[in-house]
């Protein structure tokens, strides 16, 4: 492992590049280069977070040995930013200094504040924000760890909840970020790994007061946060509906060794999906049964109709892991038939041949007494003989359906 600024780590990269001399192997190889490939989508997507978790679990191990704070992930971006939205019914003030974020004051009744951090690889930032919101060190810890899945937690000050949003992106790769919030009694606080435009339409509605969200309290406003993740769930399953739409198309049509791996591929992704959002809506159900005193009565059914909005993702992802398992069969099934197919007509062309074969075999024999050589017409008999033979054999393959 590389270690680079802080308390940072890279990761190596997983896969070797493919060499040059390995080219001629792979002509001569094609079904054991599939196999490889499909071996090497499987490690790659096996887990939840799109990062290869046993790379960072010895770095985990250490970190807690020594009870340090310390980022686990991929750094997305050089510098933090961040971003305060101090508000109320009647107004709304917008910051970004960073010596102005976090200066926010969580005891303040007057105001309701939304702070929005983009990146969270600066360790020493994040803990002191930590410390500013009063949030216990195993929050922080879990805030700079991108390998958890999504939980959430109960306090005596606040609820951290933690999730994935997963969204595509312009090449049509699945981009999976990790995103925290703190919700207290009258602030949200949000770590996002990089730059996105999730709430972009929410930092709108703060800005122009539109609908209730400068009428309502923090939770309110977790609550939308939680929902444009939810979107971005909804967003990639139809992206991925739509390929399915496509190799669905190809596989029925002219199915090849790509079209197997686009398969495998959307379905693991789909996988990452489904693991992502299960204890998504567990959290939601946990947050409806502690009946926790940060979720107002009055909000608690924008809660509920999120985790109905999660069962949904969740059946429409379940409904597109079966498509692509069909079309798993019907690829395999495409190809059984092509290649019964093909035995068919080599069978067919076979025995036909056979019957004409023997007759001129026997009469390649090099005998001295074969009367039909010395007739005038044998040749031509010969020959009308094995055009019978070869017309009637047609024939009773057609009516056995056989052609």
């Amino acid at each position: 492992m590389e270690k680079e600024s802080g308390n940072n780590f890279k990761p190596e990269k997983l896969l070797e590049p493919f060499k040059p001399e390995n080219i001629i192997q792979a002509l001569k190889k094609p079904d054991e280069i599939l196999l490889k490939s499909l071996r090497s989508l499987t490690q790659i997507a096996g887990g939840i977070t799109g990062i290869n978790f046993n790379f960072y679990s010895k770095v985990k191990s250490d970190a807690k040995a020594r009870s340090e704070l310390t980022f686990i992930g991929e750094k997305k971006m050089e510098e933090v930013k961040l971003q305060l939205f101090t508000y109320n019914e009647a107004s709304c003030v917008e910051k970004e200094g960073i010596d102005d974020c976090i200066s926010i004051d969580p005891t303040n009744p007057e105001s309701n504040h939304w702070l929005n951090v983009y990146g969270i690889h600066d360790v020493d930032l994040i803990e002191h924000i930590g410390k500013v919101l009063n949030l216990e060190r195993l929050t922080v810890r879990q805030v700079v760890d991108t390998t958890q899945r999504p939980k959430v937690d109960d306090y005596d000050d606040y609820i951290f909840f933690s999730v994935k949003s997963i969204l595509k992106d312009k090449d049509h790769q699945l981009k999976i970020e990790q995103l925290s919030f703190v919700l207290g009694k009258n602030y949200v606080t949000s770590f996002q790994e990089e730059v996105g435009d999730h709430f972009d339409h929410i930092r709108n509605k703060l800005r122009e007061n539109l609908g209730l969200i400068r009428k309502r309290d923090c939770d309110f406003l977790l609550s939308q946060l939680l929902d444009a993740i939810l979107d971005n769930y909804f967003e990639t399953l139809d992206s991925i509906n739509q390929e399915v739409a496509l190799i669905e198309k190809e596989t029925l049509t002219n199915p090849r060794q790509s079209t197997l791996l686009l398969i495998e591929k959307n379905k693991k992704e789909v996988d990452k999906i489904k693991k992502s959002l299960a204890p998504f809506k567990e959290a939601l159900t946990n947050i409806l049964k502690d009946r926790t005193h940060y979720i107002g009565k009055r909000n608690r059914k924008y809660f509920r109709d999120l985790k109905n909005s999660c069962s949904n993702a969740i059946e429409e992802a379940h409904a597109t892991y079966t498509a692509l398992e069909s079309l798993t069969n019907i690829y395999f099934s495409s190809l059984s038939q092509k290649m019964n197919e093909t035995m068919k007509v080599l069978t067919t062309v076979a025995t036909i041949f056979i019957p004409l074969t023997f007759i001129a075999g026997i009469y390649g024999m090099n005998f001295d007494h074969m009367p039909e050589l010395k007739w005038r017409y044998g040749y031509f008999m010969i020959w009308g003989i094995m055009i019978l033979i070869l017309a009637g054999m047609i024939i009773y393959f057609r009516r056995k359906k056989w052609l």
